[in-house]
């Protein structure tokens, strides 16, 4: 009869799942991300040091560089803070990796039909490591999400 009046306590009991902390990791994604993040900085640098090229080598007769300067600053601006926006938006940042590079592409195409073709290798390995960090980019975000 004591048992009775005592109040039934129930333990918690420990929750097994057959996925391992390893299946919520971000981890292992990284890589493809890390590379579309270094992809993206490199599309910058290479931006800058063709901005400085073009800042030694003006025709004595053009001075309106600077409309280019600023012009190409805002490009390679937005190529540096989409590699920092990786980190805490991967998808979206590569998104908008994929877009400014595509719109630089099609305005130097503009300008000079040439450099579609000058260098087609590094604008095809640019162009495939964001593709291919993008898959990844968005898995981790969905993980990102499942943890918060």
């Amino acid at each position: 009869m004591e048992n009775q009046d005592q109040p039934i306590i129930n333990e918690p009991k420990e929750e097994t799942s057959i996925f391992s902390e390893e299946d919520f990791s971000v981890d292992i994604y990284d890589k493809h991300i890390r590379q579309a993040r270094n992809a993206i900085f490199a599309c910058a640098g290479i931006l800058l040091l063709s901005l400085l090229i073009a800042a030694f080598s003006i025709p004595s007769g053009y001075d309106d560089f600077w409309i280019d300067a600023i012009f190409w600053s805002v490009f390679i601006a937005g190529f540096v803070a989409l590699g920092f926006w990786t980190k805490k938006k991967p998808y979206f940042a590569i998104i908008g990796a994929l877009i400014l590079y595509g719109i630089s592409i099609a305005i130097n195409g503009f300008l000079d039909p040439t450099t579609i073709i000058k260098g087609i290798l590094f604008k095809i390995i640019i162009v495939s490591l964001l593709i291919k960090g993008l898959s990844d980019a968005k898995a981790a975000q969905e993980m990102q999400k499942l943890k918060i």
